[in-house]
């Protein structure tokens, strides 16, 4: 997750509702990491707990239902003519239209599957660690399981072929990915991504679809309970055959 990305994540955190809530973990994770980061969301936990309690704070008039209530036409009530109500009035509705603002103004969140394809993408030509080298697919099976990531996904027949060099354990929002890196033979690596269907919105089609993102090919299909991705070079053949 990039800082931009948990920003955005953050934007919409409330300390009063969403404290331990898992879908924020791996971007708090990140403040204690950057300094900057830490900082604005120090700022922005302080406004919400302040635009909270102020809304707490205004006072309501004691006989205000009472006064309603025995009036028969339309009026302006008493209180509304007296400075500290105009005061508070005038504090309300700044707050509502923050609140307006806040809320029309939220930045989109990233939870579709094409988020997902995005940052899978992003990491694999950028900042990939692997954390088994292995040639032995079930040796790498064996530690994603071990680490609660997806273990009994099909890799493709066209990636059987290749070389697996090894792999790893990935995180997107909060999820657990599985990461399966082939060889090609030219030192041009061809990478498998497996999450959980259900952990992303509007997850691909089962017939594989061949879209080109950033700087690499990919395949992405839905098959059980699991999401596939595959991601490699455009000049790989393996996006010419169905996975």
């Amino acid at each position: 997750m990039t800082t931009e990305q948990a920003k955005q994540l953050l934007f919409l955190y409330r300390p009063s509702v969403d404290a331990g809530n898992a879908e924020f973990a791996e971007a708090i994770a990140l403040t204690q990491d950057e300094r900057e980061l830490r900082s604005w969301f120090e700022q922005h936990c302080a406004a919400q707990t302040a635009l909270r309690d102020q809304f707490r704070d205004l006072p309501v008039p004691p006989d205000l239902a009472a006064e309603i209530l025995a009036r028969q036409r339309v009026v302006v009530p008493t209180f509304w003519r007296q400075p500290a109500w105009l005061a508070a009035a005038a504090a309300a509705i700044v707050l509502a239209l923050g609140l307006v603002l806040y809320v029309w103004q939220r930045p989109h969140i990233p939870d579709r599957f094409t988020d997902f394809r995005a940052r899978m993408v992003r990491d694999a030509t950028s900042r990939y660690r692997m954390d088994v080298m292995t040639p032995d697919l079930a040796v790498l099976q064996q530690f994603l399981g071990t680490n609660g990531a997806p273990v009994d996904f099909v890799v493709p027949d066209e990636l059987r072929d290749l070389t697996l060099t090894g792999g790893g354990l990935q995180r997107w929002r909060g999820q657990k990915v599985s990461m399966a890196c082939f060889d090609r033979g030219d030192k041009q690596m061809l990478f498998l991504f497996v999450v959980n269907r259900a952990a992303v919105k509007a997850p691909p089609p089962p017939t594989p679809r061949v879209e080109k993102v950033n700087k690499l090919l990919t395949a992405s299909w839905t098959r059980g309970e699991w999401a596939y991705l595959m991601a490699g070079p455009e000049t790989s053949s393996v996006f010419q055959k169905q996975p």
